[in-house]
């Protein structure tokens, strides 16, 4: 996605290849039978709006900042899961939990590197990273009420019909986007581009839909949303070793911190 020119028509295009590629899954494991359940249908539609909300502002995010730095703030969401599970879900915050969502804000608070602040600014010799972290922010905040939705959807049929809900609601919200602002030239001009990026980013995240879900039917969703931080350390060494990002010693303790957090949700 980083590497792509206009991101937003790229999670288009990745969307596309995700929903071919669960309707193949869907159909080789027979689990059709629950596509059209009005539980499953419900739940996907919710969960699909608010991820299409993500996705959709994880793009800005990084189009407006490097991506060891505003990638971080994007899988903040346990930090609002907790909250939102302990009252909707029953799923109660222990103490380690508790101390595990802390240290994730702090991480939050200190990745950028200069202090946290929310005031856009034009840095002399970068781009307006105040923005694309807002951006990013808003992105874990709205993931948060798609987990809720999410878990409800798993536990209400088959978890790959309910993906393949989930992906074709989506994939629909990112059409509606596109008619709306009249991108289809973009999106075009993005496939000629990128067609390599559109083929593995669109199966990779295929991959990252129903492996998650599979395990997200076994664990509560505050624990599985931490557990998928992980991904953090790698958008860090991405960030460095592929789009040769500078860091320094606080982004690596801020990165740590996050994933700190997510160990002890976990533990919790």
């Amino acid at each position: 996605l980083k590497v792509s020119e206009d991101k937003p028509s790229s999670v288009l295009l990745m969307m596309v290849v995700t929903v071919s590629g669960m309707f193949a899954y869907t159909v080789t494991m027979k689990q059709t039978a629950d596509v059209f359940e009005l539980p499953v249908l419900i739940s996907a539609f919710l969960a699909g709006f608010f991820f299409f909300l993500y996705q959709y502002l994880v793009a800005k995010a990084y189009g407006q900042g490097q991506l060891s730095q505003v990638y971080p703030l994007t899988v903040t969401a346990p930090l609002y899961i907790a909250v939102w599970s302990a009252y909707l879900l029953g799923e109660q915050i222990s103490l380690l939990g508790g101390l595990g969502i802390v240290s994730i804000v702090i991480g939050a608070m200190t990745i950028q590197g200069s202090g946290f602040s929310l005031r856009p600014s034009r840095p002399p010799d970068g781009p307006r990273v105040n923005r694309g972290i807002l951006c990013a922010l808003g992105a874990a905040f709205f993931y948060s009420f798609g987990a809720i939705a999410d878990k409800v959807g798993v536990t209400s049929g088959q978890v790959s019909a309910y993906t393949m809900d989930l992906c074709v609601f989506m994939l629909l919200f990112h059409l509606l986007r596109m008619s709306v602002y009249r991108q289809g030239g973009s999106v075009i001009r993005e496939l000629k581009l990128h067609p390599g990026v559109t083929i593995g980013g669109g199966l990779v995240m295929m991959l990252s839909f129903i492996t998650f879900r599979i395990g997200l039917q076994e664990v509560h969703a505050s624990y599985a949303s931490a557990l998928r931080q992980v991904s953090t350390v790698f958008g860090l060494g991405i960030g460095f070793f592929v789009f040769k990002e500078p860091f320094g010693l606080r982004r690596v303790l801020s990165t740590m911190s996050i994933l700190a957090g997510a160990v002890l949700i976990k533990m919790g």
